[in-house]
């Protein structure tokens, strides 16, 4: 079995860095870190002056979160003057790798001088910390609240995705003797609709990951919105065109006949939007993906997960599609253990989401999270929920985390890294691999000035070589100044259209390594 040697400084190409003071690693630790490190120290001041007075505790905890306002403010000090590093001084289980590599990598480093990759992971653990070292704050989000806030503004774009892909019909199925199917039982029954659902799918979960927190420094909600509504407008056909496309299933699709003469509009513009916005996807593997996913029968699927709120969402429709098909019979959800890079999804995250889509409309004694006056929508919330929380329940799907996730490592290691074998091991059992935003593909390609016309395969190292890594795909909107696998004059063709393009979140790339194909 091929082994590589696990060495961060020597990365196959160059590192990106912040002492390249044209680059936008420069400009996240100059500018964004910072300003993240200061919402940390406002969500805990309003927190814990927030604290009831009959809280027995309230004096430790008060205490305490003064405590980790001044560990916070420290650490923007020696963030903005380019202090050196210093070891982490917890007892979390990772921290002995933690500063193992920082003695081994970076004795002498600090922020600017570092590679980027590593001086932002090294950021999130440095709060983390601060917050470790406390008895009443230890398990404590300071960033629950922002992805609350941009999940409660995404409640248009859930709701439509919902009513489209979601909504019951009176079609029974034959099999089990149930009542009613969703649109998207009716989708997938028909091979037609099973790879036109899955191309669109796709591209829902791209999209997707266009709202990220850690480059929202001050989230404007409309802008929010406005990057939803390509998803909303790119979604499945609606459930009045399933069944105009399919007469002789007698559909009754309730309201949604009722205002077939909108949907088609709304059809014909989801079109053009989506074709618009697919032009946006500067490498488009999804063919390539297509032919491994219709080989599929009742495999396994693994989904790297990045944001939370919307961007969950929508990969949780992704995978329930991946279910209700035949390709998979288990999904395993890979989350972070800490928080991570403002709004990644932790294990809590997952599981409050789908409580607030069953929850929809419900008022017991508190304003309900998504609350649509419409019932019909209220219930394709419901219905989601409900069907998701059946999933978890059965162990259909699995939502785990592990400390490599939130390491400084690039996943070139994954198959070598000591630390990361019972990680692997598991993993190795599946049948796709699928890799969410722009961090996990940071950590793909190992962060380097690769050239943008540089195989993807060549890029990802052992992970397109060893022979037990299964395929993979990476759904990215490009975030940061790393882009690969694209045709030859792409790039000079996007520096003529747009200068930010591999920063701007306004365009993206999909790309696959298949594991029958060496690079």
């Amino acid at each position: 079995m091929s082994t590589v040697t696990i060495d961060p400084l020597h990365p196959p190409r160059k590192a990106l860095s912040g002492s390249d003071t044209k680059s936008f690693g420069y400009a996240t630790i100059q500018s964004r870190l910072p300003v993240i490190v200061s919402k940390i120290v406002d969500d805990v001041y309003r927190t814990y002056h927030n604290l009831p007075d009959s809280d027995p505790l309230k004096e430790q905890k008060d205490k305490e979160a003064k405590q980790i306002i001044e560990a916070i403010g420290g650490l923007r000090y020696e963030l903005q003057r380019d202090k050196p590093f210093r070891p982490l001084q917890d007892n979390l289980p990772d921290v002995g790798e933690w500063n193992q590599a920082l003695a081994d990598y970076y004795p002498s480093s600090s922020w600017f001088k570092a590679s980027w990759l590593f001086a932002e992971c090294y950021l999130y653990r440095r709060i983390k910390e601060a917050f470790a070292l406390t008895q009443y704050w230890c398990d404590y989000d300071p960033f629950f609240s922002q992805k609350q806030t941009v999940f409660k503004s995404s409640q248009k774009a859930v709701v439509a995705i919902a009513v489209r892909l979601m909504s019951p019909t009176n079609k029974g199925s034959e099999r089990d003797g149930s009542q009613s199917l969703s649109s998207l039982d009716i989708l997938v029954s028909q091979a037609v609709g099973t790879e036109q659902a899955f191309f669109e799918l796709v591209q829902i979960c791209l999209w997707g990951n266009a709202t990220d927190l850690s480059l929202l420094d001050n989230p404007d909600l409309a802008k929010v919105e406005e990057l939803q509504r390509r998803v909303m407008m790119g979604s499945s056909p609606s459930p009045s065109s399933v069944a105009s496309s399919n007469n002789s299933s007698n559909i009754n699709l309730d309201k949604q006949n009722q205002e077939q003469v909108q949907n088609r509009r709304e059809d014909d513009h989801a079109t053009s939007e989506l074709e618009k916005h697919a032009e946006k996807i500067l490498q488009n593997d999804s063919d390539l993906l297509w032919e491994k996913v219709k080989t599929m029968r009742n495999g396994r699927v693994d989904i790297i997960l990045d944001n939370a709120g919307f961007e969950l969402y929508v990969d949780l429709v992704f995978a329930d599609y991946m279910i209700r098909a035949g390709f998979a019979s288990k999904v395993v959800f890979h989350a972070k253990r800490i928080p991570w890079f403002v709004s990644d999804v932790m294990p809590f995250d997952f599981q409050w989401a789908i409580d607030q889509l069953h929850k929809a409309g419900e008022t017991a004694g508190s304003s309900p999270f998504f609350d649509p006056i419409d019932p019909i929508e209220q219930q394709a919330l419901k219905d989601l929920g409900h069907k998701w929380q059946s999933y978890v329940d059965q162990g259909v799907w699995t939502v785990t985390s592990h400390d490599f996730w939130t390491s400084c490592y690039p996943f070139h290691h994954l198959p070598f890294l000591p630390s990361a074998q019972n990680l692997f091991q598991d993993m190795k059992q599946s049948d796709l691999w699928i890799f969410k935003g722009d961090l996990n593909y940071r950590k793909l390609v190992y962060d380097c000035q690769w050239p943008t016309t540089t195989p993807f395969k060549e890029t990802i190292g052992s992970l397109s070589s060893h022979e037990e890594v299964p395929s993979l795909v990476t759904f990215r909107t490009c975030k940061a100044d790393v882009v690969v696998g694209l045709k030859a004059g792409v790039e000079e063709k996007m520096n003529n259209v747009a200068k930010d393009w591999m920063v701007s979140g306004e365009y993206a790339v999909i790309s696959f390594s298949n594991r029958d194909s060496k690079p």
